[in-house]
């Protein structure tokens, strides 16, 4: 079965969550809207500046003739759709609820303050392995995530082979189709999502796609990604330049040297 030829991921704008969040941090005292916990996640409007990005985004896309797609798909969630809606593509969107955010359960409801002092074995989980690590009442990003992930790939294998494929969705699930896409292993993936260079910014769009940059010949696979942040390059991947990547196998050498990195218990 054959991948899409070329597959964009963009992430939705700044919302007013991400708004929000970032005062919680900043200020312990900062008050919240009165209905902030009481609206479910999936609710969340983008900020000004969210429109803003995306509008960018959209612009970004005209000006590298990525405007026609064979097939759009678009998270659910408001923040998402508002995102597709302001990229302006003369394109009609496929809503699926497999492209949706991470469910963070009952984590999710509550402030970091407040975390700490309910879910401190959560939390020290959290910090020594956040691939693995399931929220209270959540999913994590290793089963449930990457399970709705692979049941994309296989829609997008059996309808969508060698078109052009955009999806609107959310950062973490982004991260997700990184990790499947190019063949990550879980400690790849957790030394670049601690990597700041390779944040997956409001709006980031990530390109991949089966044609050689460089001689322009289609590959039977994807093999190439690039990353840009439309409203800011210097915050994209790599410059904004293409990256190959390759599926690598181990030799038993291989294998030992990893091992031996983790010191013995006993």
């Amino acid at each position: 079965m054959v991948m899409p030829k070329n597959f964009i991921l963009v992430r939705h704008g700044q919302s007013e969550a991400n708004v929000i969040q970032k005062q919680v941090k900043s200020n312990p005292t900062f008050e919240l809207p009165n209905d902030f916990y009481q609206r479910h996640d999936s609710l969340t409007r983008l900020s000004e500046l969210g429109v803003e990005q995306a509008i960018a985004a959209g612009n970004w896309l005209r000006a590298n003739n990525l405007d026609i797609f064979d097939r759009a798909y678009v998270s659910p969630h408001v923040r998402a759709c508002e995102t597709a809606a302001h990229l302006d593509l003369n394109i009609n969107w496929l809503k699926d609820d497999r492209w949706r955010e991470r469910d963070w359960g009952e984590y999710g409801m509550v402030n970091e303050a407040v975390r700490e002092q309910i879910y401190p074995h959560s939390n020290h989980l959290k910090s020594i392995n956040g691939w693995y690590w399931c929220p209270p009442g959540g999913e994590s990003l290793a089963t449930g995530v990457r399970e709705r992930f692979s049941s994309i790939l296989g829609t997008l294998h059996r309808e969508a082979a060698g078109e052009d494929v955009i999806a609107v969705t959310h950062g973490e699930t982004i991260r997700v189709a990184q990790f499947v896409i190019e063949r990550q292993t879980p400690s790849e993936w957790l030394e670049e999502d601690e990597n700041e260079e390779y944040k997956v910014q409001n709006t980031q769009i990530i390109h991949y796609t089966r044609v050689n940059p460089v001689t322009g010949e289609l590959d039977s696979k994807i093999r190439w990604r690039r990353s840009i942040c439309p409203w800011d390059e210097t915050k994209s991947w790599n410059n904004g330049e293409w990256v190959q990547f390759d599926r690598f196998s181990y030799s038993n050498k291989d294998l030992l040297e990893s091992v031996n990195k983790v010191h013995r218990l006993l």
